[in-house]
């Protein structure tokens, strides 16, 4: 008797953890399906915002449906409709001037040519993900199908106040210049920079940066060194593989 009440124990509770689990998957009440380009989502609040047709969309979503996403990927979720939220602005009051903070991340990629954008961009299929840059004005061709060799820097910056000097004159501290391995052209290729603000973090290794142009999205060896909002210059060099 006292075997068969063991096994009836762990049998309910078997059971018990198959209803937990059946309930953590499934939809929010009123839940409808949702299409777009995955911009970026937040694991805290269990949203994600879709780019559709070029306005973006929050979906309230289930922690599950987090599980695997990639940027700029088209997905289809299901969920309810979350209210816009706009992404955190640092607003600097007066002059203003960018700093090197630790060092630079860089990365070596091989891929193919997946997109090119008549715009000026690229996506590049690598074996760590896609990654999308902007090709710099009259820089090389490259055709879709071509195998590249891609070098990409990121380096985070500090948005330092100029102060004024003793003579109220405003004095900047002098630019760090640039290590040699960071030197533009050395070998033919496609070179660009972009400085701007980072509006989404891949755990898997991967940030977006917004820019004048549109945002681009880079590998990097440890993402979790970025957050939303950070501050980074990156580089990036295409070469024929």
């Amino acid at each position: 008797m006292k075997a068969f009440t063991t096994f009836l124990t762990i049998s309910v509770f078997v059971a018990a953890t198959l209803v937990a689990g059946c309930a953590s998957t499934a939809p929010l009440p009123g839940s409808t399906a949702f299409t777009g380009e995955v911009w970026t989502w937040d694991e805290q609040e269990n949203t994600v915002t879709l780019r559709q047709a070029g306005r973006d969309i929050r979906v309230n979503v289930t922690p599950d449906q987090l599980i695997g996403l990639q940027l700029h990927s088209t997905k289809t979720i299901m969920g309810t409709l979350a209210p816009p939220k706009a992404l955190p602005v640092v607003m600097v009051e007066g002059p203003s001037t960018v700093l090197p903070r630790g060092p630079a991340d860089e990365m070596q990629l091989t891929g193919t040519v997946a997109i090119v954008d008549p715009a000026g961009k690229l996506v590049v299929n690598t074996p760590q993900g896609a990654i999308q840059i902007w090709r710099a004005t009259d820089g090389m061709t490259f055709t879709q199908g071509s195998n590249v060799r891609v070098h990409v820097r990121v380096q985070p910056m500090d948005v330092m106040m100029v102060q004024p000097g003793p003579t109220g004159v405003i004095s900047a501290p002098p630019p760090i210049p640039i290590s040699p391995s960071a030197s533009p052209r050395t070998e033919p290729g496609d070179y660009a920079i972009v400085m701007g603000r980072v509006v989404a973090v891949d755990p898997a290794g991967a940030i977006t940066i917004e820019s004048a142009r549109g945002p681009v999205t880079v590998r990097v060896p440890t993402a979790s060194r970025y957050k939303v909002n950070d501050t980074v210059e990156v580089r990036t060099s295409v070469h024929p593989a």
